[in-house]
């Protein structure tokens, strides 16, 4: 049972409380995405409100809590409200094709021959065949329907997520073209946030300046 009660917010939140709920009403970003040109920040609320659309997407399609997902993504921040979209509709993620009824990616070419149904994202020129994501989630509305499940809870790993990712006293930096989306980040990125910190994602061309975005976003010491 998802509890609804309070949590102190210098208190990481405990397996089983609503991270949805927790999301949306921080103050600080949730997800601050780095690259040469550009800084894409997403509030708590917005990064809710993509999910929100990406669970009546996955639904309208008859994907249902239980049914397998495989993730096979680049970390960005529309791959992080995505997949939080997915967790939220309570879908167990595998890591073999062969055993996913959907699958989320970036290289539907790599899964064709899967009788699974394949949602694309970051690809132009989607087949007709597949679900174009980017193109059908913001038809949805934004408006929560599903109970959420213990999203902290199902994402939890013991396994490390690596070099390319620095935890810090009020955030965590990913270096995110480096790595692509598995379960150790993913933890990673549940973990930030239920301890209401922000996710930075930089690539290669920004990391140069990244000890100013570290003091620019507040971060303090790499632990």
């Amino acid at each position: 049972m998802i509890s609804l009660n309070p949590i102190p917010s210098n208190q990481p939140l405990n397996p089983g409380v609503n991270l949805i709920e927790h999301l949306a009403a921080s103050a600080r970003p949730a997800i601050i995405q780095y690259s040469e040109a550009d800084r894409v920040e997403l509030s708590g609320r917005v990064t809710i409100n993509w999910a929100t659309k990406m669970t009546h997407l996955i639904d309208s399609y008859g994907t249902v809590a239980s049914d397998t997902l495989l993730v096979d993504l680049p970390v960005t921040w529309r791959s992080l409200a995505l997949v939080l979209g997915a967790a939220w509709c309570d879908l167990e993620f595998v890591t073999e094709a062969s055993q996913a009824d959907a699958i989320l990616t970036d290289r539907p070419d790599h899964y064709l021959a899967q009788p699974a149904e394949i949602f694309v994202t970051h690809h132009s020129d989607v087949d007709s065949a597949l679900v174009d994501v980017d193109d059908e989630v913001l038809s949805h509305v934004d408006q929560p329907l599903l109970p959420v499940p213990d999203i902290i809870g199902n994402a939890r790993t013991e396994t490390s997520a690596g070099q390319y990712v620095q935890s810090h006293d009020a955030g965590t930096v990913i270096y995110n073209d480096k790595l692509r989306l598995d379960a150790a980040t993913w933890w990673t990125v549940i973990d930030t946030w239920r301890r209401a910190y922000p996710v930075i994602l930089v690539d290669t061309s920004a990391a140069t300046g990244l000890q100013r975005i570290i003091e620019d976003e507040r971060l303090g010491e790499q632990q």
